[in-house]
């Protein structure tokens, strides 16, 4: 069972994070934090005011739907927030808080494909680098072993 520290530091961590969610805008309401873990208005508020701990669950979803830091939720170490391209955080939440439906859904989602995409191109350049870079070697490779067999032909075993 959790001690009275831990479920305290735990509770003291999640008013944090909700603080520091609704001062950057991130949500506007508790209902909206409710909406990121899968929870009712009800459960937020016992949590803030610490009548209830949070669950593995509950951090679980809190955590996979913003860009809090996991080891810092559960440990208190390290910084708050995880980097994450603020366009994934913003779609993310956006398309959490819409409750996954309609277009308002397919709007938030729609600047998460746009970097995408744009990081697909990046690779397929990368990848075409080193593909001319591998084809390079080969080449290099082929000419070097004709070099050596035209200068140290293989002898001949005698009988």
């Amino acid at each position: 069972m959790a001690s009275e520290v831990f479920k305290n530091e735990m509770t003291r961590r999640f008013v944090e994070v909700v603080k520091y969610l609704m001062m950057s805008e991130a949500v506007s309401s508790k209902t909206e934090i409710g909406l990121l873990m899968n929870q009712p208005l009800q459960v937020v508020s016992k949590l803030l005011t610490g009548q209830r701990i949070i669950t593995l669950e509950q951090t679980q979803m809190l955590i996979l739907n913003t860009n809090i830091n996991a080891h810092w939720f559960i440990t208190g170490e390290g910084l708050m927030l995880k980097e994450q391209s603020s366009s994934v955080k913003e779609s993310k939440m956006a398309y959490y808080i819409n409750g996954n439906r309609s277009s308002k859904a397919i709007a938030a989602m729609l600047p998460l494909v746009s970097d995408l995409e744009e990081r697909i191109e990046e690779l397929k350049k990368e990848n075409r680098t080193i593909r001319e870079q591998l084809v390079g070697l080969e080449i290099s490779l082929n000419e070097l072993n004709k070099e050596r067999s035209t200068t140290n032909p293989p002898s001949k075993k005698s009988p």
